[in-house]
């Protein structure tokens, strides 16, 4: 963990649930993989956060993989304060265990603002960014368990989730995880959605709890309530 509790800033979580499956080595028209892409927004996600001083003092950032050649999913960068974040590599191997990988999320989250109460740091509203090009391969009493716990967080306002379709991923599925929309994402897009995602985590972290705020135009994603 790469966080500094000495840092009273109010914070904004963000955990960002990838899909590093095999599929993710699909080639894009360009000839580019879509992992190679997602590297590509990662280090957009970068730049964009270190041009930003109040995203640099308040925003958080952990990654969770859905597939990979590490296994199960687990949270494989710790929570890391913007300041000390680095893009890092993503490699697509295997099957695409999404359900298992929200319930990681979701429990990296509730760990962590317990860890920011105890440090007497208030935060907003965590962010989930869900990004996945495939269908979920956990068995269904998984997928089950994973959907309603984070519809259920999501309705208590617990979080906030984005979820990104990648290629051929199945629309119907992402629409079990939460009541905003999946958004459509080409791979070559990749890099403008993680500056939408950097501007956007800049302008909650200067907000405050219940404040409704105005994202950067990305409809039907254009207003969140913290």
């Amino acid at each position: 963990m790469q966080v500094d509790f000495n840092n009273p800033s109010q914070r904004t979580p963000c955990v960002l649930v990838l899909d590093a499956s095999g599929s993710m080595q699909t080639r894009e028209p360009d000839g580019r993989s879509r992992i190679e892409h997602l590297s590509d927004g990662l280090r957009a996600f970068h730049s964009a956060l270190f041009a930003d001083p109040v995203a640099l003092a308040r925003v958080q950032i952990a990654a969770v993989n859905a597939g990979g050649p590490i296994g199960m999913p687990r949270v494989f960068m710790d929570w890391t304060d913007a300041s000390e974040f680095e893009p890092f590599q993503v490699i697509a191997e295997g099957d695409t265990p999404l359900g298992a990988a929200l319930l990681v999320a979701l429990n990296a989250l509730e760990e962590h603002k317990l860890e920011l109460k105890r440090n007497g740091i208030s935060y907003t509203r965590p962010w989930v960014m869900v990004l996945t090009d495939g269908e979920p391969t956990d068995a269904q009493s998984e997928w089950i368990r994973a959907r309603e716990s984070v519809r259920a967080a999501e309705a208590a306002g617990k979080i906030e989730i984005f979820p990104i379709a990648i290629g051929s991923a199945d629309l119907s599925k992402l629409a079990e995880i939460s009541n905003r929309p999946a958004l459509k994402l080409s791979a070559v897009k990749f890099r403008e959605f993680f500056v939408w995602l950097s501007s956007s985590l800049g302008q909650i972290a200067r907000s405050v709890p219940g404040e409704r705020v105005t994202l950067p135009s990305t409809d039907p994603w254009a207003s969140v309530r913290l």
